[in-house]
Parts: C-alpha cells; sequence; structure tokens
C-alpha cells in the first residue's frame, strides 16, 4: 500500500480532450514521481476532486498532496479547493496538503517564452 498519493485538480471541460489531457498528465506524474496519482475536476466532469480524494484515500494513502492545475490564485484556488479540502479532511482520516498551484512556480515565465521563441522561430518568412 502506498503511504503517499497525489490529486491533480483540473477544472473540468466540457470538451473530453481537454478532461482526458488531465489524466494523462496525472499518469505521466505517477509514473515521473513513483507516487499514485489521481485526477479530480472542479466541476463538468468526473471524478470531482472529492471523489479523487477519496479514491486516492480508499487506495491506502495516509497522505494526499493536491496539485492545483492552475495558472492563477483565482477564486477556485483561494476559496473553492480550499472549502473541498476542509470538507475532505473532516470525511477522510488521511492527511490531505494542498501544494502551490501551476503559476506560481518560478519557471513558469521561462516556459512561456521557450513556447513563445519556439513559435517565433517555426515563422514562414
Amino acid at each position: 500500500m502506498p503511504d503517499d498519493a497525489l490529486v491533480l485538480v483540473g477544472h473540468g471541460s466540457r470538451a473530453p480532450e481537454a478532461n482526458a489531457a488531465l489524466v494523462d498528465l496525472a499518469h505521466t506524474l505517477a509514473r515521473d514521481t513513483g507516487v499514485p496519482t489521481f485526477a479530480g475536476y472542479l466541476e463538468m466532469t468526473e471524478p470531482t476532486i472529492p471523489g479523487a480524494l477519496r479514491a486516492a484515500a480508499a487506495s491506502g494513502a495516509r497522505r494526499i498532496v493536491v496539485v492545483p492545475y492552475f495558472l492563477s490564485p483565482g477564486m477556485h484556488v483561494n476559496r473553492d479547493l480550499t472549502e473541498i479540502v476542509a470538507a475532505a479532511r473532516a470525511e477522510l482520516d488521511v492527511a490531505i496538503e494542498i501544494s502551490d498551484f501551476l503559476g506560481a512556480h518560478p519557471e513558469v515565465p521561462r516556459l512561456l517564452a521557450e513556447l513563445a521563441g519556439n513559435a517565433l522561430s517555426a515563422r514562414v518568412p
């Protein structure tokens, strides 16, 4: 049984390919970290964040780290996610932590510059 699990949290979309991208990223994260990783969505699709947290706890995890796949610290990160995690802490017998959201990482500007540079260099004259 794993001691830790990750729950990668995305917004959720009506577009199936957007939801599948989060699941694919969760699989990659699990492979790269060696930590079981579950995808959970804030709205519009399943599994919900509470559902993903329950699945992580049911897998035997004693500690779950929620990883917000969001670029800015808006209402979803500052209010919605913290409320959902607080409710899950009261329900589940497991420690739950929230990591920084993706956009808070100091490498994001460098990654954006790299993407922009790739697009600019690919421009056909």
